[in-house]
Formats: structure tokens, C-alpha cells, sequence
């Protein structure tokens, strides 16, 4: 009687594991159990629970990166005055022609933030100074035919420039085609 015992706990054991269902395989273990079925009207139905006909859908493992740990922002060089001035010419307009370059020639600048006493205002003509000072405007008395660059910068107490200088083109004439 014995081995018909151990014959029959065997063959229930046996067949208790036959319905138990195949475990996932190891590449379905890395995404989340999602099961789809279709409802009366035919539609599809995904559901995280199993129903009778549902059969396992294999979800790749979404995109995963590391979080990145912020970095404390190196402090800001402050920026001194004297370092950030923008001249802008008023006048002449880059590009003008004076037809009678003996008159004296008016130029105006702009610079911003406005000039700290301790730097001064530079005007050139043709890369050669032809004026030192506080003041926003210069005079050329006189232009020699032909083309000439007007250029203004700031610079400090041992003329180096300090800030962003600018230039502009112009053409002087003489009456008579001198």
C-alpha cells in the first residue's frame, strides 16, 4: 500500500507543477508585469492584474541615467567700471564725406556708464592721438583728402584702454580737387 501512496503524492505533485505557470525569463524580469486581454467588443485591455486570456506583455526597461549632482556656480567676477565702457559715436557717421576737409570737423561720443574721474577719454585720428582728456568731444581742424579712421577709447592713468573703444570711417575732400 505504501508504494501506491508515494505513487499517488507523486503524480499530485507532479501534476500540481504542470499547472503552474512557466516562469518569466530572465529578460522579463527587468520590466513590469503587464498583461493584455481583449474586453466583449474585441478592444484591447492592459491591466497590471491577469484575467483568464490574458497573455503577458514583455515591456523593455525604460531608459534609466544616473542623477546628476549639481555643482555650486564658481562666483562671478565682479566687473569694475572701469572695465565695461561701450563708446558710440554721435558724430561724424561712419561712412560720411566732407567735401571741404579744411573745416573743422565736430566729433561727439557717447560712452557708457559715463566716465569715472580717474580714466580719461582718447581720440585718434588715423591711429595717431589727437586728443586727451574728460571731454566728449574733439575738433579736427582739418582733413587731408582722402580716407581717415576716427577711433575713441577710454584708458586709465597709465594709458592702457580700459573697455570696448570705437572707430569709424570717413573721406575728406578738398575744393579744387586738391
Amino acid at each position: 500500500m505504501k508504494p501506491k501512496r508515494i505513487s499517488l503524492a507523486l503524480r499530485t505533485l507532479l501534476a500540481f507543477s504542470l499547472c503552474q505557470a512557466e516562469p518569466p525569463k530572465a529578460e522579463e524580469d527587468s520590466g513590469p508585469l503587464i498583461f493584455r486581454s481583449e474586453d466583449s467588443q474585441g478592444n484591447p485591455v492592459f491591466s497590471d492584474q491577469p484575467s483568464r486570456d490574458a497573455q503577458r506583455v514583455n515591456l523593455k526597461d525604460t531608459n534609466r541615467t544616473p542623477a546628476v549632482q549639481p555643482q555650486a556656480k564658481p562666483p562671478k567676477k565682479q566687473k569694475s567700471a572701469s572695465s565695461s565702457y561701450k563708446v558710440i559715436f554721435l558724430e561724424p557717421a561712419d561712412g560720411d564725406f566732407f567735401a571741404n576737409g579744411l573745416q573743422p570737423v565736430s566729433v561727439s561720443i557717447n560712452v557708457s556708464p559715463p566716465v569715472l574721474p580717474k580714466h580719461q577719454i582718447e581720440f585718434l585720428l588715423d591711429g595717431a592721438s589727437i586728443a586727451l582728456g574728460s571731454n566728449y568731444t574733439t575738433t579736427i581742424e582739418r582733413l587731408r583728402p582722402g580716407a581717415h579712421q576716427i577711433s575713441a577709447r577710454v584708458v586709465d592713468k597709465k594709458g592702457r584702454v580700459v573697455g570696448s573703444p570705437a572707430s569709424i570711417e570717413v573721406t575728406a575732400q578738398w575744393p579744387g580737387g586738391r
